[in-house]
């Protein structure tokens, strides 16, 4: 089981947008230390189908006291501190949450200054996102991007990985048929030039088949084309 813990967020609708992340990846368990109670309302702006998030947020006041029944806590920052706290870049941090029972925390800091050295130290382990440069993310895109590794390792969702989930098959291949529409259609259009060459018609039957279009790509580029040659929208041949 994992717990978000946000150490002092400054800008509400972060929070919102947490929350929405958290949903997306099959987490409910949300923390918060902060000053003031309850929830500025602001948070509930961005929490798109996740205001129950929300709701449920437990609030703290400091992290010692939110991290209290975790049996494991992850830091996660982008400076390395001298301290004996282990570090690891993200994609190694699966693994080792994996071997681990009870209520895993991940602890993320505020948006302008991160987590202190004293907060990294509650922690069991520092965990860096790796990003170009010196930069660093977004404190709802940091949530985002570690709960997503988590969930597509299978540890999120149920125990059900983002990579067991059956592939997107709608794209439908074009069918002979609709290409012969597509290839009339050009060749009429075509100027008498053009139209004497024995060449041109095979040379757009190849054209076609190098792009290898789905159904919805071929009807789209069958639009275009009528569009530039001003003729009346008409649907393509459909397949039964």
């Amino acid at each position: 089981m994992f717990a978000i813990i946000l150490v002092e967020p400054e800008h509400p609708h972060n929070v919102g947008f947490v929350a929405r992340s958290m949903r997306s990846n099959g987490l409910s368990d949300l923390r918060i230390v902060c000053k003031s109670k309850p929830l500025p309302r602001k948070c509930y702006n961005t929490a798109h189908a996740s205001t129950d998030i929300l709701d449920k947020a437990k609030l703290f006041g400091s992290l010692k006291e939110a991290i209290a029944d975790c049996s494991y806590t992850v830091a996660f920052s982008r400076r390395l501190f001298d301290t004996i706290v282990p570090h690891v870049p993200l994609p190694e941090l699966p693994p080792l949450c994996r071997e681990k029972s009870g209520i895993v925390a991940l602890v993320f800091g505020r948006e302008s200054c991160g987590l202190s050295f004293e907060e990294v130290e509650l922690c069991g382990i520092q965990c860096e996102i790796p990003v170009a440069g010196q930069m660093s993310i977004n404190l709802s895109h940091a949530v985002s991007v570690a709960s997503y590794e988590l969930c597509r390792s299978g540890l999120l969702g149920e125990g059900l990985a983002l990579r067991n989930k059956p592939p997107i098959t709608h794209r439908k291949a074009a069918t002979t048929q609709q290409f012969e529409s597509i290839e009339n259609f050009i060749f009429e259009n075509l100027t008498d030039r053009y139209k004497k060459l024995a060449w041109t018609k095979a040379s757009i039957r190849t054209w076609l088949q190098k792009l290898n279009p789905s159904q919805a790509e071929l009807s789209a580029i069958f639009g275009m084309l009528r569009a530039l040659a001003k003729k009346p929208a008409r649907g393509m041949p459909q397949v039964r």
